[in-house]
């Protein structure tokens, strides 16, 4: 059976992604003519919007055959604010292509890309581009990553040089002992110790060359079915994951990647371990698109066509998926629409939810504002264009991305609305206990017996509660709070599920107003690298957003500020770092959890009905 790999080229934007991606098709087929972006006939840049921009937004793939090797290339989202479709497309990738351009420095969005690779446990191959050009730089670029990436870069112009050849024995075991003992080890045990240890993540191979030129892809590729060779073997177990969804002219198609076993059309399979699904139509990636095939081989990428019930992250049989840590958006963007256009919206972004679940399309019940995660402007913008190309829109507009802010509870509340209560208008009662957690998330527990209280009015209370947390007391979600489900009385007959759901959310309202809630916004954990003549500077504007610095490290001739701080401020320290530090600055970041917001404007009552009011006036009254 012909052995199977996935590459990912991944870089910033603008480094020759695509073009890469022309110059390795062209090498297996020689009677292919290369595209380009000014000419807009590029394999992978499919979109009106990337042709547009230049730049790759969706993943596509393409497939070509080396030395008995098919190699199946994704062309990935160079820009920092796709990174959901990144690492889902990692998820797929056995070896990652870190497409850098010789003619410039190490760019910050390349330092992200690198730390993401590493995270994620993926094996990287560096391409350095564009050596053909007179403003070409190699030496100081690579020096440059070897300070700051990784020292273990191994540049494979060099691999007959002694030093080089040191390097890998050293990372040998076997062969270091053979070394010191004054054996002479052959070139063949060399370069298979060094795919060993690429495939370890011991050593970065670098390659230079031009894609344009064809300059030393070919070395490039033969390296990677080399690599291949050594790689483990999958079991015969069948498994296949989602990892992409689009719609393409009104029709949906699912992307597979099989992790393992094999899989046959008219074969019946398990979704999620759960729903049975027959393989009717089942299409295998064959040079730049995908053609019906009657089997797919372990480690391939496949298509199921029009197939309603698959989204992305399902599973056939078993998952044997790879975990890489995601960066959930924490901002939000509103979508302003008129009434007569509302539904096509709708419509229109719940699509893109299928292709990108975590944008999390979402209604407020109440005001019936549509909203969307996102992770900045550029994403919001990539949006907006996608929505106009695919209607006319007349009344669309977007506000601004905006802090996702959270409440928690103060302290622990309890509360208790019984049948006979005037403001009780259902055939439940309820008593609810709520109390924060520290990061421990929603949880959910009730004392009350199925013996008592069945199962579909207990079902229905935790239902209710799950569409309460949603809208805490000043209109925010919910987070970290552990709710107890004390007591519940029924009227039999007349009582029903419903009663109970609609009952909970107020219960769960009046609880809050006794525990109180504080606002919460994410807290950032950041390490800034600037140039140190950059560093007075940087602590200055650290502090001016009130960051807390936990750490300072002089590294040669840059330092490193450890620290943290709320997003609302790190928003405008990330908008103005090129200015600031001459586009020289690299900020490394996570969500570490949340702090209360010192933005006091966020604390504003919000419009409620008819019986949280009467709570609410209750409350004051206590």
């Amino acid at each position: 059976m012909k052995k199977i790999i996935n590459v990912g080229i991944v870089a910033r934007v603008d480094a020759g992604k695509t073009s890469l991606t022309e110059s390795i098709y062209s090498l297996a087929h020689p009677d292919y003519q290369k595209g380009s972006i000014k000419k807009e006939n590029m394999l992978t840049d499919t979109l009106d919007i990337e042709k547009e921009r230049g730049i790759t937004i969706k993943t596509n793939s393409i497939s070509v055959d080396w030395q008995g090797t098919k190699i199946n290339i994704l062309d990935m989202p160079g820009h920092i604010e796709f990174f959901g479709e990144v690492i889902r497309s990692l998820s797929v990738v056995d070896i990652a292509i870190l497409l850098v351009s010789s003619n410039d420095v190490l760019q910050p969005q390349t330092r992200r890309i690198f730390d993401v690779l590493s995270e994620a446990g993926i094996p990287a191959v560096i391409f350095v581009n564009k050596v053909d050009l007179l403003t070409a730089n190699s030496k100081e670029l690579i020096k440059e990553m070897s300070e700051k990436l990784s020292d273990r870069l191994v540049e494979m112009d060099k691999i007959e040089e002694i030093e080089t050849k040191e390097r890998i024995i050293e990372k040998s075991e076997s062969l270091l002992a053979q070394y010191l003992a004054d054996h002479k080890i052959k070139t063949d045990r060399i370069a298979e110790a060094l795919r060993h240890q690429f495939l370890e993540r011991n050593m970065y191979p670098v390659f230079k060359g031009s894609a344009i030129k064809n300059l030393g892809v070919r070395g490039l590729l033969d390296f990677l079915t080399e690599a291949s060779a050594v790689m483990n073997k999958a079991s015969d177990v069948q498994s296949a994951v989602v990892y992409k969804v689009e719609f393409v002219r009104g029709r949906k198609q699912t992307y597979l990647n099989l992790l393992s076993g094999e899989l046959s059309r008219g074969e019946y399979v398990k979704i999620n371990e759960e729903m049975k699904l027959k393989i009717n139509n089942l299409l295998c990636l064959k040079d730049n698109q995908f053609v019906e095939a009657a089997k797919v081989n372990s480690g391939d990428i496949f298509m199921l066509p029009d197939v309603e019930d698959l989204e992305i992250g399902d599973f056939i049989n078993t998952l044997e998926e790879k975990t890489i840590p995601v960066q959930l958006p924490t901002l939000k963007t509103t979508f302003h629409i008129g009434e007569h256009e509302r539904f096509i919206l709708l419509n229109l972004l719940s699509n893109l939810c299928l292709e990108d679940p975590l944008l999390n399309l979402q209604i407020e019940s109440k005001t019936n504002e549509i909203s969307m995660m996102t992770y900045g402007t550029v994403q919001q913008e990539f949006i907006e264009d996608t929505l106009r190309q695919m209607y006319p829109f007349e009344t669309l507009s977007l506000s601004l991305p905006q802090v996702l802010y959270k409440e928690k509870v103060k302290k622990m509340g309890r509360a208790r609305i019984e049948i006979e209560e005037p403001i009780n208008s259902y055939w439940a009662e309820i008593m609810l206990k709520v109390e924060g957690n520290e990061g421990l998330g929603i949880r959910y527990k009730s004392l009350v017996t199925t013996g008592y209280l069945k199962q579909s009015f207990q079902r229905a209370i935790e239902q209710g509660i799950n569409q309460g947390i949603e809208m805490g007391l000043y209109g925010r979600a919910l987070i970290d709070i552990d709710i107890t489900l004390e007591d519940a009385l029924f009227y039999s007959p007349v009582s029903t599920p419903s009663d109970f759901r609609k009952l909970a959310p107020y219960v769960l309202y009046k609880a809050l107003l006794e525990a109180g809630t504080t606002i919460m916004e994410p807290n950032i954990s950041f390490e800034l690298f600037v140039p140190t003549i950059f560093l007075g500077k940087a602590v200055s504007e650290i502090g001016r957003e009130d960051a807390e610095i936990q750490d300072i490290k002089e590294l040669k001739d840059e330092s490193v500020i450890k620290g943290e701080m709320n997003q609302s401020n790190f928003l405008k320290l990330e908008s103005h770092m090129d200015e600031l530090f001459s586009g020289k600055g690299y900020l490394k970041y996570q969500v570490s959890g949340y702090r209360p917001t010192m933005e006091k404007s966020v604390y504003q009552q919000i419009e409620v009905d008819q019986m949280k009011a009467l709570l609410l006036k209750e409350n004051k009254k206590l």
